[in-house]
């Protein structure tokens, strides 16, 4: 099992080489789409997280997570759970 911390990591530098920034400008904060998140990208961040922490995250994912923050709260609740 993954640990929290690797996982963001991950995570974070699998974002920065999709969106082309460095991981310390990414703003965990923003939206999303502000970040330059499109909807391909979305789905393939999800694939990648699922796999890099080796569970299933909600379908519906997107549309109640908004941010970065959001969603490794959402990661580290599933993690710590499992």
């Amino acid at each position: 099992m993954t640990d929290f911390e690797s996982a963001k990591t991950e995570i974070l530098e699998w974002l920065a080489e999709t969106i082309q920034v460095p991981v310390d400008q990414i703003d965990c904060s923003m939206p999303f789409t502000e970040i330059g998140l499109d909807s391909l990208d979305a789905v393939h961040m999800i694939a990648t997280i699922e796999s890099i922490i080796q569970q299933e995250l909600p379908e519906d994912v997107m549309q109640t997570v908004t941010c970065l923050d959001d969603m490794f709260d959402m990661m580290k609740e599933k993690l710590a759970a499992a």
